[in-house]
């Protein structure tokens, strides 16, 4: 992975106990981009910046969480730093986190799947 501040970090300073000014709290899209060009989305509620990030930091670990039970963790990843090419976060609107989960149960829909519920994530380096 580069040092470049680049691609690493997010340019907001919203944090997740911040109350948003169209309700809710603010949330971030983690974007994880991998040197084969696979591409992992997560929802986080803190945004990631360069200096999160320890230079003999050698793994990011992503745990998720479903909003309903938060105590119950969902999924559990373990990525190996030197395989990502780009790691960053953006701000998002609770307006667009609920414009894209009426997209996804469309889509579910119209596919007839059952799709996973919304999940929060957190991000810690190792």
């Amino acid at each position: 992975m580069t040092d470049e501040s680049q691609l690493i970090g997010d340019s907001s300073m919203h944090t997740g106990n911040e109350p948003a000014p169209e309700g809710g709290f603010y949330r971030h899209r983690l974007t994880i981009r991998f040197t084969n060009g696979e591409t992992f989305i997560y929802t986080v509620a803190e945004p990631l910046h360069a200096e999160d990030i320890a230079a003999s930091s050698r793994f990011a670990v992503i745990t998720s969480y479903q909003c309903e039970k938060p105590e119950d963790c969902h999924e559990l990843v373990l990525l190996n730093l030197n395989d990502i090419s780009y790691i960053r976060t953006e701000h998002i609107t609770q307006q667009e986190l609920e414009k894209e989960e009426l997209t996804r149960k469309e889509s579910e829909r119209q596919q007839s799947t059952i799709g996973a519920p919304q999940r929060l994530s957190r991000i810690g380096f190792i």
